[in-house]
């Protein structure tokens, strides 16, 4: 683990930082590392956003009291604060990432924390990251990104210090389950979250819930066929939430499978 060592030394020499942290695994692993190694001298943010299930919100409260670290919470309204944002563009994440990276460092600022860090890792340099070009543009550091620390180490190191949520897919905002260019609504965003909960509740745990044009919900699960004992109740529970046709995705989930819609065919 030499570079995780390179990055506690890193941290060290960062005095105080502020961690982007949203609860999931990247920004837990960067969180305890930052306070182990600098204490009350670092700090974890959390935005409270409607494109961020409240499920999310309360786990990273809960992984938050779990690491020992000092959490804020900013509130934040990305479809009223961003133009064009509800129009979902490609760059949807570019902009995000340029409202709460204002908010973090203007936080920073006020309170005295010099450093600005996210969770963002080297292997996420493989995908569709507009959001890592934000953070370049703002001076957000990036440790795992600066000593080449893929996600499979991370998921490693986090299994060895015992973080709970060390097997946790990647944390995504809700704007993840739209196609590019499908506008978006608070209610759009509700009802998503609202049928992954009841999924959640049948007891799934890796999976993502796609919202199409004409109300069709596309269900990702790791076990697609686990889902057939379910389909009754689970086509009777997403049609009383609004969605026309309900389907089941074959290929099982992938995260960020969305970004195939802006990558070329060879990067896909």
């Amino acid at each position: 683990m030499r570079k995780i060592e390179k990055l506690r030394e890193a941290m060290r020499l960062k005095k105080r930082v502020l961690v982007l942290f949203s609860g999931g695994l990247d920004s837990s692993l960067l969180a305890r590392i930052a306070n182990e190694v600098l204490g009350e001298d670092a700090t974890a943010v959390t935005f409270d956003s409607p494109i961020i299930p409240r499920h999310e919100i309360e786990q990273a409260q809960i992984m938050a009291e779990f690491l020992g670290i000092t959490r804020v919470v900013l509130p934040i309204d990305e479809i009223e604060q961003i133009g064009h944002f509800a129009e979902n563009p490609p760059e949807r994440c570019y902009l995000c990432r340029k409202l709460r990276n204002d908010k973090a460092l203007q936080w920073a600022t006020e309170h005295g924390f010099e450093t600005v860090a996210d969770g963002m890792n080297f292997s996420d340099l493989n995908d569709y990251r507009p959001g890592m070009r934000a953070s370049l543009e703002d001076d957000i550091w990036q440790p795992f990104v600066d000593y080449r620390i893929t996600k499979s180490s991370i998921r490693r190191y986090a299994r060895e210090l015992g973080l709970p949520n060390w097997e946790k897919p990647n944390t995504v905002c809700l704007c993840s389950r739209f196609p590019y260019g499908m506008s978006l609504t608070k209610e759009q965003l509700w009802r998503v979250e609202a049928a992954e909960a009841y999924l959640r509740k049948l007891g799934f745990t890796r999976f993502r819930l796609r919202s199409f044009p004409y109300d069709m919900a596309v269900i990702e699960l790791e076990n697609p066929e686990k889902a057939l004992k379910y389909k009754k109740d689970i086509v009777a529970a997403l049609m009383d939430l609004g969605f026309v046709f309900v389907t089941l995705d074959l290929e099982g989930f992938v995260s960020g499978k969305m970004n195939r819609l802006v990558l070329p065919g060879e990067t896909r």
